[in-house]
């Protein structure tokens, strides 16, 4: 039953997950117009309210980074990979919001990672672990959602579609200058640093 609630909604994770060769760079962007001509939120009130997001802190650094997931995706968990460096060296706190949007397994496996005694432990064994590379999922066993669970990820998907281009991975952060910015897709740890560098 809790899986219908997903599946015909994603069927096809091509659609909402880079590949790990694309990326989307934005900044400083107040307000942007989507295609069917409504206009979107901004990405600076994005970034506020994310804050009242649920996510999985990583690291103790004084500059926040969000980013968006999902447990099945390709290109977070290279991104996953290569942010490993910067975490210490850029001062980072990483908050890993998780959403289920890449297939049927999604949620289950969301909801393993958020349900965990340890979440920060859970992220990493389906991350570092048990990812199926071959099969692009995550390796970690489903199971099923709390309602208060899937209430958290459905309010995690909906900041999620307050983007132009509801896509995993999304990253977003406040660079030294206080103007946002946001990357979607897997860079590699030299754009990363590139990126990263505006962060400190």
């Amino acid at each position: 039953m809790w899986r219908s609630l997903w599946k015909d909604a994603h069927n096809d994770w091509r659609q909402c997950c880079l590949y790990p060769s694309t990326f989307f760079l934005v900044t400083g962007v107040n307000e942007s117009l989507g295609v069917d001509g409504r206009s979107h939120v901004s990405n600076d009130a994005t970034l506020a309210a994310l804050t009242d997001a649920t996510w999985i802190a990583e690291g103790q650094g004084r500059c926040i980074v969000y980013v968006f997931f999902d447990p099945n995706c390709p290109s977070c968990q290279l991104l996953y990979k290569n942010l490993r460096t910067f975490i210490g060296s850029h001062s980072l706190q990483l908050r890993w919001i998780p959403v289920a949007i890449v297939n049927v397994t999604s949620l289950g496996k969301a909801t393993a990672i958020l349900q965990a005694t340890d979440p920060l432990a859970a992220l990493r064994l389906n991350e570092e672990e048990h990812y199926h590379g071959e099969s692009y999922s995550g390796g970690i066993e489903e199971e099923i959602p709390s309602n208060e669970t899937e209430r958290k990820l459905r309010a995690n998907e909906r900041l999620l579609n307050r983007l132009d281009i509801p896509v995993v991975p999304s990253m977003l952060f406040a660079d030294k200058n206080g103007r946002v910015v946001l990357i979607q897709g897997a860079l590699s740890p030299i754009a990363l640093r590139k990126v990263l560098d505006r962060i400190r």
